[in-house]
C-alpha cells in the first residue's frame, strides 16, 4: 500500500514540479482510542494516525497519507460514504479507494476543545460527534456542519459529557450524567430539523442511579437496550455471547467479568492486568486485588476467529490460541528527542527512555528500515535521560563519517560506540575510579556530596577522528575533547574556559588557512532554559601540535558575543556565509564574525511568535527551524544579507506528524530532512536537499546519469540528468546540431534536471538520436540521447 501511495505522489508532483516532495511518517499506533470492526480485522483511531490491523495485514495511515491530524480521535464507516476518521481537535477526513485520505472539514479544529475518543457515529448521511462540552452534527452531503447542541433533555452536556453514544434506525442514543436518553431522527432531511436545537425534543429513556454512576457502553440483546458502567462490547448472537470489556474479577475461577468470545472464556494471563484497590475503615487500610481485562473491542470472524484490541494491545484468536499482533514493526521506537544525520545517508535517532535506533539501507531488505532499538548503557537497560531529555534540550548525539557514536548521560558520563550505536566501546564517567579523568563535577563546592556531570551537547571533532563536547562547572564550563588514536582514545578538558557555567549548543571546525580549531559554544547562565547566553567562540592552534590534548587552552583563546536575552537551545555553522545561527525559545540569532554582537534579522515575513526547539542548515544555505507548536519552518537568507529571510511554512496540513518538533537533522546524501515529534518521526525529501559538492569532480561518488534512454515523451513525463553540479549547463542538439534546449540555474535543483522532450512552442521534439553536452565543475558529460514516439 505504501508502495502505491509513493507512487501516486510522485507521479502527482511530477506535473507540476521536476523536484518531489515526498512525506513520510514514522510512528507508533499508540495508545489506541477506538476501533471498529472492519474486514478480517479492526480499525483504530490512535494517537499515531489510523491503523488496520488484521492477523495478516498491517497498515497505518497518517498525515503523510492525507490525515489531517495526527492523533485520530475516532474512525467511522459510513454505509453511504466509506470511511471517516475524526482527529482529536476535529479535523474530519475521508478515506479515498487508492488508501490516501482527503480532508473534508476543518470547521471544527478551532473551536477549542477536543472530541471526546470513540464517540462519533454516522446516521445516514449524517456524523454525530461529541465533543467534551458539546454534540455536534455533520452533513455528508454538503460537508458542513448543520448544528452543534449543549443540551439535551434536563442536561447539559458542557458540565456532563457524553459517555456512550449508539444509533439503532432512526433513533439516536446518548448516555451523559449517568443517564440514557433518547432522540428520533430524520437522518436524511436532518437540515430541515427545525427543533433539532430544542433540548424538550430529547426524552429520558432510562434515569440517572443516585450516585449518578456513568454508563460507558451500550449493547442490545433481543432488540432490548442493556447499559454497562465500564467500556467494551457485549454481543448477542446465534454463536453464541462476545463480551471483551473492561471488566474486572477476583480470581481466575470467577468466569462472568472475563473475556469472552463466541461463549468460550477466554483465560489467557495476556488478557489481564493484576489492580488494586484500596479502602480504609477508621483507621485501617485495606487492600484487594483484582484483574482487569485490558481489551474492550472486538472483530468476529465468519471462521471463528477474532481480533481483540485494548489501549496499548491487539491480540489475533484463532479459535484455540491468542496471539499478541501489537507491535508495528515498521518503527520500533518510543518518545523521540534527538536526530542526527549519518554521513552514509540516514539519521541516528534517541529516544526519552534510553534508546537509539539508526534508519538505513538493508542489503537483506533490499529497502531502508530502522535498526532494533539498543540501550544506551546495555549493562544497565534503565539508563535514560527522560525529562532531561526536553527539559534541558539536549543536543548530545554525535557521529564519526567513517563510523562511531557518542552520546551523554545526564548527570553520569559520555559514551563511545562502534557503528551507529551498534555496541558499546567507551565509557566516561567521574564514578569509574580507575582512570581520572578531567571533566567537572556539577556538585563541587555545593553541600550536594554526589558525582554530577552534565553537558547539554556534543559535536565532531574538526580532524572528524574524535568529539567535543563541555562539562557544567560553577567556575565556568570546560571544554572536553576525546581524541581517538586507533584503538586508543584519550579525554583532554580545557577547564574552566566558558564565559558561563554551562556549556550549550556547539559546533567545531577548522580555520580557513587550516591552522587552528574554531569551536563555537552557546552558552547558559544556568540549567533552566530561561537564563540568559551568548556565544563564546574558541580560536586555537590545531591540539596535533600538542599531542591531542588542549588541557593548555584558557580564556584568552575565547572571544564571547551576546545579544540574546534567553537560552541558546541549538546552534549551525553555515559555510556559504561564515555565520554561526542560533534558535533560543523565542528569538532567531546570528553571529557575524565581523560583527561585536548576535543580532536577529531584520525582516522575517511569515514568522512570528514561534517558540523554536531546533536549526539545521542544508547545502544550500537553507535554514530548517523547528517549533514547539507552529510545526517547521524553511529560512533561506538574502545573498546579501542575513538581515532578511524568505520563509516558508510546513505543517500538518503539508505532511509533518505532529505540529511539536524537537529536533531537525538535514540528510544530504540522501536529500532529505528529518523531525522528531514526541511520537515518532518525520521523513520530508526532497531532490534540492541533497549535496552536490562533488559532483562532476574528481571525487564524485557517481558519475553524470541520463535516464530513461531511450526517452518515450508520448509516455514518459520526464528524461533526467543526475548527479550534475550545481553550476552545470546541460545542453541537448538534434542530429543537424541545432540547440534542442538548454538547462542552468533553477532549472537544476539537487544535481539535477528534467526535460519533458519539448520545444519551447510545447510541441514534442521529432525522434531521433540526439546528443547531449553537460560542462559543469570540473568536467564535460557528452553522450547520445534516443528519443522514440
Amino acid at each position: 500500500m505504501k508502495n502505491l501511495l509513493h507512487l501516486i505522489c510522485i507521479l502527482v508532483f511530477a506535473t507540476s514540479s521536476f523536484a518531489q516532495d515526498l512525506w513520510l511518517n514514522f510512528t507508533r499506533p499508540f495508545p489506541i482510542k477506538a476501533a471498529v470492526p472492519s474486514g478480517e480485522g479492526l480499525l483504530m483511531a490512535t494517537s499515531g494516525g489510523v491503523r488496520y490491523r488484521a492477523s495478516t495485514a498491517d497498515d497505518l495511515y497518517t498525515t503523510s497519507n492525507g490525515l489531517g491530524d495526527q492523533s485520530v480521535s475516532a474512525v467511522i464507516i459510513s454505509k453511504d460514504a466509506g470511511v471517516f476518521s475524526v482527529s482529536d481537535n476535529g479535523v474530519i477526513s475521508l478515506m479515498m479507494s487508492d488508501g490516501h485520505w482527503v480532508i473534508q472539514s476543518r470547521a471544527y479544529a478551532g473551536s477549542n476543545t477536543h472530541v471526546i475518543p470513540g464517540m462519533a457515529l454516522a446516521g445516514g448521511p449524517v456524523l454525530v460527534i461529541a465533543f467534551e462540552d458539546r454534540l455536534s452534527f455533520f452533513s455528508i452531503k454538503t460537508m458542513t456542519s448543520i448544528l452543534t447542541i449543549d443540551r439535551i433533555a434536563d442536561i447539559s452536556i458542557s458540565a456532563n459529557a457524553v459517555s456512550a453514544m449508539d444509533i439503532r434506525g432512526d433513533s439516536l442514543i446518548v448516555a451523559a450524567g449517568g443517564a440514557l436518553y433518547m432522540r428520533k431522527m430524520d437522518w436524511d432531511k436532518l437540515e430541515d430539523d427545525v427543533k433539532l436545537y430544542d433540548p424538550d425534543s430529547w426524552k429520558i429513556i432510562q434515569k440517572a442511579s443516585s450516585d449518578k454512576t456513568p454508563i460507558k457502553s451500550i449493547a442490545w440483546k433481543d432488540n432490548e437496550i442493556r447499559t454497562f458502567s465500564t467500556e467494551g462490547m457485549r454481543i448477542w448472537d446465534k454463536d453464541g455471547f462476545t463480551r471483551v470489556a473492561l471488566d474486572t474479577f477476583s480470581v481466575f475461577t470467577d468466569t462472568d467479568q472475563m473475556v469472552t468470545v463466541r461463549g468460550k472464556v477466554l483465560k489467557d494471563s495476556a488478557l489481564y492486568a493484576l489492580d488494586s484497590v484500596v479502602t480504609t475503615v477508621g483507621n485501617k487500610r485495606n487492600v484487594r486485588f483484582i484483574y482487569k481485562s485490558i481489551v474492550r473491542w472486538v472483530s468476529l470472524q465468519p471462521s471463528g476467529q477474532a481480533v481483540l484490541a485494548g489501549p496499548d494491545k491487539v491480540f489475533h484468536y484463532d479459535g484455540k490460541k491468542l496471539t499478541d499482533i501489537s507491535d508495528y514493526k515498521s518503527f520500533p521506537l518510543e518518545s523521540v528527542y534527538e536526530l542526527r544525520a549519518l554521513p552514509t545517508g540516514g539519521v541516528l535517532a534517541a529516544t526519552d527512555n534510553g534508546r537509539l535506533s539508526y534508519y538505513y539501507f538493508s542489503g537483506d531488505d533490499k529497502d531502508f528500515r530502522w535498526s532494533d532499538p539498543v540501550p544506551i548503557y546495555p549493562p544497565v537497560p534503565a539508563y535514560a535521560n527522560g525529562p532531561d531529555a526536553r527539559g534541558h534540550n539536549l543536543k548530545v548525539l554525535s557521529v564519526l563519517p567513517t563510523g562511531g557514536a557518542m552520546y551523554h548521560f545526564w548527570g553520569y558520563g559520555f559514551f563511545l560506540y562502534k557503528g551507529w550505536a551498534d555496541t558499546l566501546i567507551n565509557t566516561f564517567t567521574l564514578s569509574d575510579t580507575g582512570n581520572s579523568y578531567c571533566m567537572d563535577n556539577w556538585h563541587e563546592g555545593t553541600s550536594i556530596e554526589s558525582i554530577f556531570t552534565i553537558a547539554v551537547s556534543t559535536t565532531l571533532a574538526p580532524d572528524n577522528m574524535g568529539y567535543l563536547t563541555t562539562s557544567a562547572s560553577n567556575k565556568g564550563y570546560s571544554l572536553v575533547y576525546i581524541d581517538i588514536k586507533g584503538e586508543s582514545t584519550t579525554m583532554s578538558c580545557a577547564s574552566n574556559v566558558g564565559s558561563t557555567p554551562i556549556g550549550g549548543p556547539m559546533y567545531a571546525r577548522v580555520s580557513d588557512d587550516g591552522k587552528n580549531w574554531i569551536v563555537y559554544v552557546g552558552t547558559r547562565a544556568g540549567p533552566s532554559l530561561d537564563a540568559n547566553g551568548g556565544l563564546d567562540v574558541f580560536t586555537f592552534p590545531l591540539p596535533k601540535s600538542k599531542g591531542g590534548d588542549i588541557s593548555w587552552v584558557d580564556s584568552t583563546y575565547r572571544e564571547t558575543f551576546s545579544g540574546s536575552s534567553s537560552t541558546p537551545l541549538d546552534l549551525v555553522y553555515e559555510p556559504k556565509s561564515d555565520n554561526v545561527w542560533m534558535v533560543t525559545n523565542s528569538a532567531l540569532v546570528y553571529w557575524d564574525k565581523d560583527e561585536k554582537d548576535l543580532k536577529s534579522p531584520l525582516s522575517t515575513n511569515g514568522l512570528s511568535g514561534a517558540s523554536y526547539t531546533s536549526i539545521d542548515v542544508d547545502s544550500r544555505g537553507n535554514l530548517w527551524v523547528g517549533t514547539s507548536s507552529q510545526g517547521a519552518y524553511r529560512l533561506t537568507p538574502r545573498k546579501t544579507s542575513p538581515d532578511t529571510l524568505s520563509t516558508i511554512h510546513f505543517t500538518t496540513r503539508h505532511g509533518l506528524l505532529s505540529e511539536k518538533i524537537q529536533d531537525v537533522a538535514v540528510d544530504t546524501v540522501l536529500g532529505m530532512v528529518w523531525f522528531a515529534h514526541e511520537n515518532g518521526i518525520t521523513r520530508y525529501k526532497r531532490d534540492d536537499l541533497r549535496g552536490t559538492e562533488k559532483n562532476m569532480t574528481n571525487d564524485a561518488p557517481e558519475d553524470v546519469k541520463v535516464y530513461p534512454n531511450p526517452f518515450r515523451p508520448k509516455m514518459q513525463a520526464f528524461v533526467s540528468f543526475a548527479n550534475l553540479a550545481d553550476d552545470a549547463v546541460v545542453n541537448v542538439y538534434n542530429r543537424g546540431g541545432k540547440l534542442v534546449v538548454s538547462m542552468s540555474g533553477d532549472q537544476i535543483s539537487g544535481g539535477r534536471a528534467a526535460w519533458n522532450g519539448r520545444m519551447d512552442n510545447g510541441n514534442i521534439v521529432a525522434p531521433g538520436v540526439y546528443q547531449y553536452v553537460i560542462r559543469g565543475g570540473t568536467k564535460i558529460k557528452k553522450g547520445k540521447l534516443l528519443i522514440i514516439h
